[in-house]
């Protein structure tokens, strides 16, 4: 494993038809991350972070929007899924209890079949208000 690269997983989500903001958050925050975070500890995960949107987004974008913040992403939520290599994953999804409990817990929360997902190379850049790299 190359401790400089690492993989990062984002999931850009939808909730389901249905359920209201404040549900969403809640089920994937309370009742679906402790299903996952002791399996993903087993498999060696980084990282992971949730950034849910709530009826206050769209005010809070407006003091933001100029030409180049313009466009708002219509997901309910960005999941951001850092680990050291792709058998983290592919190991963790082959687990009997992630295809018994886990993966079907999906169907509860969210409308997987409008969300979408992206992968590449996580990279740092500030922690805790401190830059890691490059800054003067």
């Amino acid at each position: 494993m190359d401790s400089e690269k690492l993989l990062c997983l984002n999931i850009l989500g939808f909730k389901k038809p249905g359920i209201t903001t404040e549900e969403y958050q809640n089920y994937m925050v309370n009742v679906h991350a402790p299903l996952v975070a002791g399996l993903m500890q087993k498999y060696g995960f980084l990282h992971w972070s949730m950034t849910h949107t709530s009826e206050e987004s769209p005010k809070l974008m407006s003091q933001l929007y100029d030409a180049q913040f313009a466009n708002t992403a219509p997901y309910d939520c960005c999941v951001q899924i850092v680990f050291p290599d792709i058998d983290c994953f592919v190991r963790m999804k082959a687990d009997s209890y992630f295809r018994e409990t886990v993966g079907p817990d999906h169907e509860k929360f969210a409308d997987t079949k409008r969300s979408q997902m992206m992968i590449g190379w996580f990279s740092p850049i500030m922690a805790n208000g401190i830059p890691l790299r490059g800054a003067e």
